[in-house]
């Protein structure tokens, strides 16, 4: 009996029937992992975590001899010695990767107003004498010029000895009228944090407080997605306890504090140097970066824990920087539109002008947003993880060997686009839309999106049934191909982003041919063809020059709001202005949707 072993964060799936080892089954499908010793069992740098598994895989000597007692039971194994024979999700650690996921953090480029909440000023006080007995605090508010300035029991208990080992010269650095800390002589490099926290993918950037110069940016997988792909399967899990829950809080919140260390080190300076972070995320991420409770939003209504804006100590979440570091979380909208749709529709000038714009955050759960007048409708789809290799027998994430642009020629040829030019192991979202736009030009499915089996380039397995082959070669045994389950999967996915778009039309009265400019934002939204999204239906005939790639525009919001207390304030009231529609409650959303997906 067959059984599949999924590799996470890329996605990868292998479909297998007899046992081997998690190391043979990461090459079969073109994973590098360490493996010093060839897989010997000797390096113990091939570690990996089972994350969940049909049959146990129990720890044997090697694991034992380079794995503590508790990485064993937290289900790490070493990738050479643990064999399965039964479904499995297996969580690949950064570090045993040697070929990565494709990260991205670039994004819409916008104008940083800088006027950082966060600020720092050397100091010169007088030391006191019998005639000038005012106390130290009283002394430094005198000497700053902040009459309001104050301070929580921490602060106040350094003070006295800072003042004195820096001879009365300190560098005083406040938020607003709040001390947050002091150091002897010069003043230092403010340094801020905003991340992204995706479902899939954290994305981080470490900026200048007193520039706005980017400085660093890097992306990570989000580890949470070995607890489940999808947001539900996450809040469930994190409903199932406290310690489970916590589990959720602390993977995201140590991948963005070893995230910010190494981007420190890269540039130079030291990991006390961040005063500041804005963290944006979908109302899930949200929750649980917040270390909020999370139970209101697994059961309809979906109601979050809180949506106005926080800004809290870095200490109350986890997070360490310099003492007295901040974290702001911009407000939530409702359901699970979260801060990072807010922070993509800022970055692309929703809300400061009236244009008849577009705004699409493809992932997951899709975020769309219609702007029409001084009026701005959002809504929120269940696409799926589709195109993000979920679900797809041969679907992966963007990744080395992930075929990522498919071309049928005239003559029946076919050209893949491979990313790391190498033999494709796999085919990611981009690629699946591009084969689907291909298939659907050459006649191979019909509206319903059934494989015409008279095709000459469709074919048919032992069972008599249809498929499509990308790859002539195949690869270890495997010849990569798309189904007929993977075309439903992909009609399933764009048929709930196309809906959502029609139902804002309708709500707004508006016509495809009256939108001014279509935004998408997302990794998959800079890869993908916008003309191929139209043949298969997922967008609305729409001039492509009409249609612009922004990336990670939410990254792009988080800095804005990070290094500017007006972004902040203008992103709040963009809040208050922005009306929420739940597509399940909306009149005929079912033939919206039956309609959405027809090819």
């Amino acid at each position: 009996m067959s059984f599949t072993i999924e590799f996470q964060p890329v996605g990868v799936r292998l479909v297998n029937e007899e046992p081997l080892t998690l190391l043979d089954a990461a090459r079969r499908v073109g994973l590098s992992l360490r493996a010093d010793c060839g897989g010997a069992g000797t390096c113990g740098k091939c570690r990996v975590q089972v994350a969940a598994s049909a049959h146990p895989i129990p720890p044997v000597e090697n694991d034992r001899r380079h794995l503590s007692e508790k990485q064993i039971g937290e289900g790490f194994r070493l990738a050479c010695s643990a064999v399965a024979d039964g479904d499995c999700k297996v969580l690949i650690p950064a570090e045993t990767m040697l070929s990565g996921q494709v990260l991205q953090t670039s994004g819409e480029e916008i104008d940083l107003q800088v006027d950082s909440p966060i600020q720092q000023q050397a100091v010169m006080l007088p030391p006191p004498t019998l005639e000038d007995l005012r106390s130290d605090f009283e002394r430094l508010k005198d000497a700053c010029g902040l009459a309001d300035l104050t301070a929580d029991m921490k602060t106040l208990r350094r003070l006295p000895e800072a003042l004195r080992s820096s001879q009365w010269h300190i560098n005083l650095i406040h938020h607003g009228h709040t001390v947050m800390h002091f150091a002897p002589a010069a003043c230092r490099p403010l340094a801020g944090l905003a991340v992204d926290v995706g479902s899939t993918k954290l994305a981080c950037y470490l900026l200048d407080l007193e520039t706005g110069c980017l400085l660093a940016a890097k992306g990570a997988p989000n580890p949470q997605i070995g607890y489940g792909e999808d947001i539900m399967a996450r809040l469930a899990y994190a409903q199932q306890g406290a310690q489970q829950s916590q589990k959720l809080h602390n993977l995201v919140i140590e991948t963005i504090q070893n995230t910010a260390v190494e981007m420190c080190r890269q540039v130079g300076i030291a990991d006390d140097s961040i005063a500041d972070a804005c963290l944006v995320g979908n109302t899930a991420m949200h929750h649980f970066f917040l270390d909020l409770p999370g139970a209101s939003l697994a059961v309809s209504p979906f109601v979050p824990a809180v949506s106005a804006a926080q800004n809290v100590p870095a200490e109350d979440i986890g997070l360490i920087g310099m003492p007295g570091m901040r974290v702001y979380a911009p407000p939530v909208i409702a359901g699970f539109v979260g801060s990072d749709h807010l922070a993509f529709l800022y970055a692309c000038a929703f809300g400061r002008d009236e244009r008849k714009r577009l705004g699409i955050d493809i992932g997951t759960n899709t975020e769309i947003a219609l702007q029409k007048g001084n009026r701005i409708v959002s809504v929120s789809t269940a696409s799926g993880p589709a195109f993000e290799g979920a679900h797809i027998q041969f679907g992966m994430r963007a990744a080395p060997g992930a075929i990522e642009h498919v071309r049928i020629r005239p003559d029946g040829r076919l050209e893949l686009d491979v990313i790391g030019d190498r033999q494709p192991n796999g085919i990611c979202g981009s690629g699946i839309l591009d084969a689907l736009g291909e298939m659907r030009a050459a006649g191979m499915f019909n509206r319903r999106g059934r494989l015409e089996k008279t095709h000459p380039a469709v074919k048919l397995d032992a069972n008599g049934m249809a498929f499509f082959p990308l790859s002539d070669d195949p690869v270890d045994g495997r010849t990569i191909t798309l189904s007929q389950h993977d075309i439903d999967q992909v009609l399933l996915a764009k048929g709930a982003i196309r809906a959502g778009i029609e139902v804002l039309m309708d709500y707004l009265k508006i016509q495809p041919a009256q939108i001014d400019e279509v935004v998408i934002a997302g990794a998959f939204g800079s890869y993908m063809l916008p003309e191929q999204a139209i043949r298969i239906g997922m967008l609305p005939e729409i001039p492509l020059e009409k249609i612009r790639a922004v990336g990670n525009a939410a990254g792009a919001g988080a800095r804005s709001m990070l290094v500017s207390a007006h972004a902040r304030t203008q992103a709040e009231a963009l809040t208050r202005r922005m009306e929420y529609l739940e597509l399940s409650l909306y009149p005929d959303f079912d033939l919206f949707y039956a309609r959405g997906i027809q090819a």
